[in-house]
Formats: structure tokens, sequence, C-alpha cells
């Protein structure tokens, strides 16, 4: 597995490639650190760059980590209605928590 505590530039040719291996090194960590020290803690990014990584790790990967030992916080939020559009936790929960089994 790679080591995650050295700088490592990656170029890709594509966001989509970007986001795949994003998610990739999402599982890499969190199932490293979950054996380690039974929970991976992550603050999550809003706008939208990081969505594509979540619907991701929603569908495609949401089998390869035991969501109930994931500890999720918000890095950021806009001052809006939680059902508001332009609302990270909406975001958030359209394209990951509505998909996975965390508690």
């Amino acid at each position: 597995m790679q080591e995650f505590t050295k700088r490592n530039l990656r170029i890709f040719p594509e966001a989509t490639i970007l986001n795949r291996a994003a998610a990739e090194a999402f599982v890499q960590l969190a199932n490293k650190l979950i054996t380690e020290k039974g929970r991976f803690t992550v603050a999550l990014a809003g706008g939208n760059t990081p969505r594509a990584i979540y619907q991701l790790l929603a569908i495609d990967y949401r089998e390869q980590i035991p969501w109930p030992q994931v500890h999720l916080f918000w890095g950021d939020e806009r001052y809006v209605p939680m059902n508001d559009p332009n609302s990270n936790y909406r975001m958030v929960l359209e394209s990951l928590l509505e998909h996975i089994s965390i508690t």
C-alpha cells in the first residue's frame, strides 16, 4: 500500500481518472486506519469538486468500507437551509449518505 505520509505529486489526464484514484486512496486509508485504530475520521469538503468522489464511494466502493466505523464531519458549510440547493450537507446526503449504511 502507498505510504500516505510522503508527498507524491500525481498528474491525471482527466477528472474521471483523478476521482477514481482519490476514491481508491480513501478506501485504502479508511481500511488501514480502521484496522489499526478501530475507526476512520474524515472531514468532508463541500462544493461541486468532491461530488463525483462521494458518488464513487457510495456506489462503486460502498462494499469495500465498513461504514459504521467511519466518522464523518463537515469541513465547511454554507449558511443556507439544509435542503437548499447550495447546501454542502444536502450534496453529501444525496451523493453519499443516502447510499451507505452509516450510523
